[in-house]
C-alpha cells in the first residue's frame, strides 16, 4: 500500500473497487487484524491494527469471495461452529441461530447439507455467520462472485438493512450497478487510492456517464 488513507462512518456503506492485484484484498486483511502494516497505522472500530489485531477480529465480520463454510455440515452444524469461534453458546446462541436462518431465508432447511444448497442460499449462510457474533463493521470481499442476478438484488436488499440498523459495510466488488448501492466509492490501483466519492461524484470526475466507464478510466490511471 501506498499511503493509502481514508474513513468510513458508521452505517455507511463503502464500495472499495479496483483491477485485480490492485491491492483490495490486502488491505482487507491488514483492516481485518490478519496483516500488519510495515509504516502506518489504521483503526477499526478504535482498535489498532497492529497493537491490538484481536479486539479487531473480534469486532468484524468478514466474508470472502470464495465460500468459507463447512460444505459437508448440515446449516446448523456450520452455524453452531462459527457461533463457539465466537464465542456464543446457551440462550444466545439459540436466538442468534433463529436470527440468522430467518435472515438467510434458510427456514425448514436447517438439516440440510450445505453443500447441497444453492449457490445464492450457500452465500446467504454465509453472510449470516459472518454477522453471528452481531459485529458493528462487516466486510465483504467480492461477495455475490457467481451468484445470479436476482440473488444478487436480494443479497444487497439485505446489505441495506444491515446498514439502515447501524452496521458498517466495507464491500469490493466488479459488478458496477451494485457499486451504484454504495454511499461512496474508493478507487484503488498499484496500492494507491486514487478516487474516493460518491457513485455520483466519480462519474462527474472521470467526465463519464457510467460507472463502468469510469472504472475503466481509473484502472489506466496512476498518479
Amino acid at each position: 500500500m501506498d499511503r493509502l488513507s481514508f474513513s468510513i462512518g458508521r452505517g455507511e456503506i463503502f464500495g472499495f473497487l479496483g483491477p485485480n492485484g490492485a491491492g483490495k484484498s490486502t488491505t482487507i486483511r491488514m483492516l481485518c487484524g490478519l496483516l500488519s502494516s510495515s509504516s502506518g497505522t489504521a483503526r477499526v472500530n478504535g482498535h489498532d491494527i497492529n497493537r491490538d489485531p484481536e479486539s479487531v477480529r473480534q469486532n468484524i465480520g468478514y466474508m470472502s469471495q470464495k465460500f468459507s463454510l463447512y460444505k459437508d455440515l448440515t446449516v446448523t452444524e456450520n452455524i453452531a461452529f462459527f457461533g463457539g469461534i465466537y464465542g456464543l453458546a446457551g440462550d444466545r446462541l439459540r436466538k442468534r441461530t433463529g436470527d440468522v436462518t430467518a435472515m438467510a431465508s434458510l427456514t425448514g432447511l436447517e438439516n440440510h447439507i450445505t453443500g447441497t444448497l444453492s449457490g445464492a442460499l450457500q452465500q446467504r449462510l454465509a453472510l449470516g455467520c459472518a454477522i453471528l457474533h452481531e459485529p458493528p463493521l462487516l466486510f465483504l470481499d467480492e461477495p455475490t462472485s457467481g451468484v445470479d442476478p436476482v440473488s444478487r438484488r436480494a443479497f444487497w436488499d439485505q446489505i441495506q438493512k444491515m446498514a439502515a440498523t447501524g452496521i458498517t459495510v466495507l464491500i469490493t466488488t466488479h459488478f458496477m450497478d451494485e457499486a451504484e448501492f454504495c454511499g461512496r466509492i474508493g478507487f484503488i490501483n498499484a496500492g494507491r487510492l486514487i478516487a474516493l466519492d460518491t457513485p455520483t461524484g466519480i462519474k462527474h470526475q472521470t467526465s463519464t456517464d457510467s460507472l463502468e466507464a469510469a472504472f475503466i478510466k481509473l484502472a489506466e490511471k496512476i498518479t
